[in-house]
């Protein structure tokens, strides 16, 4: 049996597109469009199989679009399919993202029921006005409702989305975020950048000067006050962007922030296997089309260099509180150390041992030290 840490499955459908959206999504739910997404993940699944052999995992992420948006019956289905095909270790952990109002006591019941035992909650903000504004549908009293209706069927790990740098979001508005997250005893706080693609609505108004960013001074309070507050009470900054209470840190996402191997199916999912990064389709009617003329190729391949994995496995490293040990890089740690050298001189790393992290200032800047690790030595 082949034991892999994670198993990431792309659930394409949503009830409506938000307007800073650019992933691989549908708004067709109907019966035959949910069925033939079922019937070539089935068969991207075998394809799988046929490639890797039996396939063991100690995570599984269900991410989207929106899982949600199935209701129990297409839930079920999907489940029952990951659990024929593949193995699970009893121990793991089962996530499912969910918007709010998307879900009931009787579905949450349902996951619960299937093995789900972590949610991953879109809050976003708890301004409604904001959320109109980005086309989310649902409210923050909504995102309330949906965390106390989870804690009742049995749910502990609860994580919940915030964003920041949102068109016209004040920091009043990104301490009530943090409030709420703390008074609802969220498991873990997620935070994202708005990032903001040319082909959404957002990028239509952003060419036409019609939204309202947050200035980088601003940015950086918003992230400030996140870390205060959180660390303030019991949250641990365990990433560059995640704050969790103690035990309640994501099993599946260290998985990418350790560079170790996991496997995406559906539509637009990235997999990292046996050296290899690749994505099946970056397209919904593509996916559907290749998986059914079983044309297995990829649309992105890339095999990593031992260099290259050193590389990558470096940057995702040091994402995390206690960052990376030297010793683990036999190929770049010479370049590293050079380098390292001048960012620890100007405080933006810490040097313990063999072990580089970054500071809390560094933090801030981690686009621009990435940057300069990767330069090729003088």
């Amino acid at each position: 049996m082949n034991t892999k840490p994670g198993l990431y499955v792309h659930v394409p459908f949503c009830l409506k597109k938000c307007h800073y959206c650019d992933y691989v999504i549908t708004t067709k739910r109907d019966p035959s469009s949910l069925a033939a997404y079922f019937e070539a993940l089935e068969r991207e699944i075998r394809e799988a199989i046929r490639r890797y052999g039996p396939l063991t995992f100690d995570t599984l992420y269900l991410g989207g679009g929106t899982p949600s948006a199935l209701d129990g019956h297409w839930m079920r289905k999907l489940v029952e399919l990951l659990r024929r095909e593949f193995h699970f270790n009893s121990e793991g952990e089962w996530t499912c993202e969910v918007n709010p109002g998307d879900v009931d006591a009787g579905k949450l019941a349902v996951y619960r029921e299937l093995g789900i035992n972590r949610i991953s909650l879109g809050a976003q903000t708890f301004n409604d006005s904001l959320l109109k504004d980005m086309g989310r549908l649902h409210t923050a009293q909504q995102t309330v409702e949906t965390v106390r209706q989870a804690r009742q069927c049995g749910f502990e790990n609860i994580s919940l989305d915030l964003m920041i740098a949102i068109p016209a979001q004040t920091l009043e508005d990104v301490r009530e975020a943090v409030r709420q997250t703390i008074a609802l005893n969220a498991a873990q706080a997620a935070v994202f950048d708005l990032d903001v693609a040319d082909p959404t609505v957002y990028g239509f108004r952003r060419r036409r000067g019609q939204l309202n960013f947050p200035a980088e001074e601003l940015h950086q309070a918003m992230m400030t006050l996140i870390e205060e507050d959180l660390t303030r009470s019991g949250y641990r900054h365990y990433e560059l962007t995640n704050f969790a209470r103690t035990g309640f840190e994501s099993r599946h996402n260290l998985i990418y922030w350790n560079n170790r191997e996991y496997l995406g199916l559906g539509p637009g999912a990235f997999s990292y296997m046996e050296g290899v990064r690749y994505q099946f389709s970056a397209d919904v009617n593509r996916y559907l089309a290749k998986c059914g003329r079983e044309d297995w190729t990829r649309d992105i391949e890339d095999r990593l260099s031992p260099e290259e994995k050193e590389f990558e496995t470096l940057l995702t490293g040091l994402r995390l509180a206690e960052g990376i040990d030297l010793d683990h890089f036999e190929i770049i740690r010479r370049r590293v150390e050079e380098k390292a050298k001048a960012l620890t001189d100007s405080g933006l790393v810490e040097r313990r041992g063999s072990r580089l992290a970054l500071t809390r200032p560094g933090r801030f800047l981690s686009d621009r030290i990435f940057s300069e690790l990767l330069e090729p030595a003088a």
